[in-house]
């Protein structure tokens, strides 16, 4: 259907449509009907924005942002009111479009300059673009107008966490505690700013604040007390990387006198987890139990403290039948033939901070440009550049069949991404791409990983630039080729 061909009342009823569904919490049907019409009025920002705000309830932050992207290159921003500017520019952070928010909150400064709520939200802006001395200058004028507002000393916070500053993230994040006390996402920011410097029980009792699944029916929360022969279900939350880092303290409940163990995972996971020798049923599936627990609540519940469990990685594997893989004592790879990696530039597009985690497509470029390497692709998507260099296999959207192909190559080379996790899991030499400010199980320096032997960290000096990371790869290659890179030794993990 045409602009031209659709008429009034056909574009009312499908906006109609569009808030039944929203209604009734179909998401994903009213982002579509709102979609439609935003595809015909491409100018609307009103439309547009009601289909982001569904994309995004349905999980789909990646669509929420085109929406948002491509009616902003042609709506007309002089006849946008302050308020609705405002509002958009707070769903385009929401959805990871930090460029397209400070567009915004440059109309909105035509009327309000020097707005104490304007410069928090262009502090988290150039924040999510990596600008962090702007953000930082921003925040300051932000928090020096309104002293007492908890939310510009939560976004002071983050800018310090951003830069490294983890001293002054906390007194911030003191301050923001102290005007409003047992702020969810306060907490949370404490969680990730006392785990990234290493886990630890404050740690772990703060991350608990990031929204847990909801407990079935049935079932009464474990909250870490004697199992004594109880069942117990471990509930599935955030992404398949979480799911790959965290799923090492589900042994432990056995060990701890559970019964039957019930771990939830997404179907596409399944046929790793159960080679794996892991309990795993689709979310729902699998015998009813008595106990529940969130995945990413078992450091805490099973009381491991500072502890990561290294010592037990690799404890993913492709089949039952398989020794578990170590990197020392292999065989060194010829040296007579190019190195064999995968390659993994990218991960979920609905992840927040895409801009900083993904390799650009220059970077890309250059690393697919190095001497004595075949590329193996490691997506199910097609890559945006082709050249001899990189094999692209088909691959399926089944764990087990990227575990399989990881297995038969030299290592992987990743950013931060479920990929990553996977193959740390199995103990396979991978080096990970990390941005200036990496996510917290990475911590805030060194090579080494604390979760993952076998994982060397290549972090960017300073943000945003990937090309000086890219750089460093050939030296660290040609260490890999020797096999000292990924040699097993002492860890910063217990």
């Amino acid at each position: 259907m045409s602009t031209a061909a659709a008429s009034l009342p056909e574009l009312a009823a499908q906006l109609a449509a569009g808030e039944s569904a929203m209604s009734a919490g179909r998401h994903q049907d009213a982002a579509r009907a709102f979609e439609a019409v935003s595809d015909l009025l491409p100018q609307d920002l009103g439309v547009a924005r009601l289909a982001a705000v569904a994309w995004q309830l349905a999980g789909r932050r990646a669509r929420a942002r085109a929406v948002l992207q491509r009616s902003l290159t042609v709506a007309n921003l002089d006849a946008t009111t302050d308020t609705v500017a405002y509002e958009l520019a707070a769903l385009c952070l929401d959805v990871g479009a930090p460029a397209e928010a400070l567009t915004l909150l440059d109309v909105v400064a035509r009327t309000r300059p020097g707005h104490p709520a304007l410069l928090g939200a262009m502090a988290s802006a150039h924040r999510a673009l990596g600008a962090l001395d702007q953000a930082w200058r921003l925040a300051e004028q932000a928090v020096a107008k309104d002293k007492k507002n908890p939310a510009l000393l939560l976004t002071a916070a983050q800018v310090r966490h951003a830069q490294l500053r983890f001293d002054e993230a906390l007194t911030w994040l003191k301050k923001a505690e102290a005007v409003r006390p047992l702020h969810g996402p306060t907490r949370m920011q404490r969680a990730l700013t006392r785990l990234i410097q290493g886990p630890t029980r404050h740690g772990w009792e703060d991350f608990e604040h990031r929204g847990v699944p909801p407990l079935p029916s049935g079932c009464s929360w474990w909250r870490g007390e004697a199992l004594a022969g109880r069942s117990i279900r471990v509930l599935m939350e955030q992404g398949v990387g979480d799911l790959f880092h965290f799923v090492r303290f589900v042994p432990l409940l056995a060990e701890r006198g559970a019964g039957e163990v019930v771990l939830e995972a997404p179907e596409s996971t399944l046929s790793l987890l159960q080679a794996s020798g892991l309990p795993a049923f689709a979310p729902g599936a699998g015998p009813a139990t008595e106990l529940a627990v969130p995945l990413l609540s078992l450091p805490l519940r099973l009381g491991t403290e500072g502890e990561t469990l290294v010592g037990r990685v690799p404890y993913l594997r492709t089949s039952l039948n398989e020794a578990p893989h170590k990197t020392s004592g292999e065989p060194r790879p010829a040296e007579n033939r190019p190195l064999r990696l995968g390659l993994i530039p990218s991960g979920n597009p609905d992840f927040l901070a895409t801009k900083l985690r993904d390799l650009d497509q220059s970077a890309l470029a250059a690393l697919l440009e190095l001497s004595d390497v075949q590329w193996t692709w490691l997506l199910p998507d097609k890559p945006p550049i082709a050249v001899d260099s990189l094999d692209v296999p088909h691959l399926s959207h089944n764990w087990l069949d990227t575990a399989l192909l990881m297995s038969q190559l030299d290592g992987v080379v990743s950013v931060d991404t479920g990929g990553a996790h996977l193959a740390g899991a199995l103990g396979l030499p991978t080096l990970v791409l990390l941005p200036f400010t990496p996510d917290w199980r990475w911590g805030p320096s060194g090579e080494r990983s604390a979760w993952y032997p076998s994982m060397r960290l290549l972090r960017e000096s300073t943000p945003v630039s990937w090309p000086e990371v890219v750089a460093r790869v050939p030296e660290l290659l040609a260490l890999w080729r020797r096999e000292t890179l990924f040699a097993y030794g002492p860890t910063t993990g217990r």
